[in-house]
């Protein structure tokens, strides 16, 4: 395909200190702005394939432009990228819809390889409609940044930590019950409360994310991965794996591969 064309919006408090756009000049055509108001008039005349936004500590001022993308432009995949991190910010952007979050620095490798993916899933979109009508919100990568503090998610939080370490197992919604010390009926109920998904919801989209880190390996087939992240039924990962992403596995491999040795 064409080069990907962006809008990239640079929020960084300090101006270029930490900034990536002219590292990601290499991989992309991109138009850099630094306001809110030069948006609209950048995403009509350049057309691009997805919107980023580039924060180096983000206030809740500029935290806003987020959601105000998501509505102005649902048909644009949205790149957040950081350089301040915390659980709740992540979560944060995600149930804003973002279609990846990222933490600063950012290798040109791993870059390249987010550049083609959000190009490929933003013509997905156009042909399927799949992100204008629903983006899943729990959408996350790497799969840690699903966790929330403790204290947000009290009685759950232990869940948590035991799906990080079994995901790859057989998960029963019994015996993660039992990690919090609470009956299945309780468990889903705050399950749904302090994470705002069901428990099978959450479990499914920790398992892709993981995938997603997975399948950035070149020697990784898509089967070794599926068994890896807990499925067994090879069908069902691929039919998972595109709803949640928007392009299938091996689409999604096939493009990590391709750009790797863009990196320095």
């Amino acid at each position: 395909m064409a080069t990907p064309r962006v809008v990239w919006i640079d929020l960084c408090c300090v101006p270029q200190r930490h900034g990536l756009f002219l590292d990601a000049q290499s991989v992309l055509d991109g138009v850099h702005v630094t306001t809110l108001e030069a948006v609209p008039a950048a995403v009509h005349a350049h057309r691009p394939h997805f919107i980023c936004v580039e924060y180096d500590y983000p206030d809740r001022t500029r935290l806003r432009i987020v959601p105000q993308m998501r509505c102005a432009f649902p048909e644009l995949p949205l790149l957040m990228l950081t350089e301040f991190h915390s659980e709740a910010l992540a979560i944060w952007a995600f149930r804003t819809r973002v279609w990846d979050y990222r933490v600063k620095p950012i290798d040109t490798a791993t870059l390249a390889n987010l550049v083609g993916a959000l190009a490929h899933a933003s013509q997905a979109a156009y042909r399927d409609g799949w992100l204008v009508h629903a983006i899943p919100p729990t959408l996350v990568a790497p799969a840690g940044h699903l966790r929330k503090p403790l204290v947000a998610a009290p009685r759950t939080a232990p869940a948590v930590a035991w799906i990080s370490e079994h995901y790859a197992e057989r998960c029963p919604i019994e015996i993660v019950a039992e990690t919090c010390h609470l009956c299945v009926s309780e468990f889903s109920r705050d399950f749904h409360r302090e994470q705002a998904v069901s428990f099978r919801h959450f479990l499914l989209h920790y398992r892709i994310a993981k995938a997603r880190d997975f399948l950035a390996e070149p020697q990784a087939s898509v089967s070794q991965v599926a068994y890896a992240v807990g499925f067994n039924d090879l069908s069902h990962f691929g039919r998972m794996f595109r709803r949640i992403v928007g392009v299938s596995a091996s689409h999604y491999r096939r493009l990590g591969i391709a750009t790797q040795p863009l990196g320095g």
